[in-house]
């Protein structure tokens, strides 16, 4: 488990609960769960950018919440909203977007399926024609 976001305002009892999550599944294998909290995708550019001081994309990366995590193929955006919402924008560049009207609270496994069915139609171009 690994949370993403700033950790600025958030209080010592939460980060010290945080902090023993990471701590006990940081040997976890299988899977690792992302968990934005206090996270916005502009927040994490500007504050990647303070950081920065290499030259290339990749050492940008670097500087990222979680530059371990591999970019979403497929993100699905539930409520029946069309944009992103500030949601990693950097990692989103070549992810496809997969739009449904169910609240997350009533995502079922049937919408999964669906925007799985969905989303293996496509066809992959990563920006080429």
């Amino acid at each position: 488990m690994r949370f993403i976001g700033r950790r600025e305002g958030i209080s010592r009892e939460l980060l010290r609960v945080m902090g023993d999550a990471e701590s006990l599944t940081q040997e976890n294998a299988r899977m690792t769960l992302f968990i934005a909290l206090n996270y916005g995708g502009r927040a994490e550019i500007v504050d990647a950018a303070r950081r920065f001081e290499g030259h290339t994309e990749e050492e940008f990366r670097r500087c990222l919440y979680a530059p371990e995590m591999h970019d979403p193929e497929l993100i699905i955006r539930t409520g029946g909203e069309r944009r992103l919402s500030n949601y990693m924008l950097w990692q989103a560049a070549y992810s496809e977007l997969v739009f449904c009207e169910e609240l997350w609270p009533d995502f079922s496994r049937k919408a999964l399926q669906r925007s799985l069915r969905e989303f293996s139609q496509r066809r992959r171009r990563f920006g080429g024609r």
